[in-house]
């Protein structure tokens, strides 16, 4: 039932993103503002930075939240390949690499402590990114109705109540762990630096945004990326290619945004991500090699667990 659910929404957002095309798409406008951004290397070089800025702090929170005993760089590699892996790849086999390379390179974090610190964070993300959707909804002044603010509130709530029983017994089991990992200001820390990784993020909707001309603000972006970012639990393609575009046009039309003008930096943002992937991805892959076996014995394990 889940799956078929998923399935379906997700077909609906790749119909979108055809329609989109279909009518919105402008060849000329889009090779134009990309021409923009590549003779502008210091915007380019911005937006990079704040993306890699996003992944550093979230580094550093998953080894806080391992008490100092995993290396940043492991933390980093397990980010990276996760990174891309999920951009090459239908099905999201990140979170099994990083749970895999955490083993590989330190030795004295167990199994079970390596799911638990990729588990928990990856539901704090969710957590973070719905919160920031519903707080835009909010206060930012956006054509959206009270009606369907309490909707959307409630399908929240609902959301996690379903994530609760999904994972009561994962939660019940590794309690201590998570109290101990979020004890005092180091649970905190750990918050701020993954909600900071979200605001960093949204740096590159901003800059694509500006560097065509348009006024926009800083807190429009960051409502727009996690909105889009936590539409991808619908993702069935690589990177989720055409949902992404879709649920971020809608997104950009809703704080103002004309659609051919959103339709382009919705591609363009998305082309720079997956850029810095392919960057950031083959630099750890040439720096920590993992045997392809392994790699494929994850990709089985998460198609087992869908």
């Amino acid at each position: 039932m889940k799956t078929t659910f998923k399935r379906f929404i997700s077909s609906l957002l790749i119909a979108a993103f055809l329609f989109l095309t279909f009518y919105y798409i402008d060849p000329g406008d889009m090779l134009m503002e990309i021409d923009m951004i590549a003779s502008r290397p210091p915007v380019l070089i911005l937006i990079f930075v704040s993306y890699f800025s996003a992944f550093l702090a979230r580094g550093i929170a998953w080894k806080l939240y391992l008490k100092g005993r995993a290396r940043l760089t492991t933390c980093m590699y397990g980010l990276f390949y996760s990174l891309l892996l999920n951009h090459l790849l239908p099905v999201k086999v990140g979170d099994f690499a990083r749970i895999g390379i955490l083993n590989a390179r330190e030795t004295e974090i167990s199994t079970q402590e390596a799911m638990n610190s990729v588990v928990v964070l990856r539901l704090l993300d969710t957590a973070i990114l719905f919160f920031m959707a519903l707080l835009g909804l909010l206060f930012l002044d956006l054509p959206i109705t009270k009606v369907l603010v309490t909707g959307l509130t409630g399908a929240v709530i609902i959301l996690a109540i379903l994530l609760f029983f999904r994972f009561k017994s994962f939660f019940y089991n590794h309690l201590a762990i998570m109290k101990s990992a979020f004890l005092g200001w180091q649970g905190l820390l750990i918050i701020v630096l993954t909600f900071g990784s979200w605001i960093l993020e949204a740096g590159v909707i901003y800059g694509v945004i500006k560097n065509g001309g348009m006024e926009y603000t800083i807190l429009k972006a960051i409502w727009v990326n996690s909105l889009t970012v936590a539409g991808q639990i619908f993702q069935i393609t690589p990177g989720g290619i055409a949902s992404y575009e879709a649920i971020m046009v809608f997104a950009l039309g809703a704080t103002g945004v004309a659609v051919e003008r959103g339709y382009s930096a919705a591609v363009i943002t998305h082309g720079l991500k997956y850029l810095f992937t392919f960057i950031v991805g083959g630099a750890a892959v040439a720096a920590y090699p993992i045997p392809i076996h392994l790699l494929k014995k994850w990709t089985k394990e998460r198609g087992n667990e869908s």
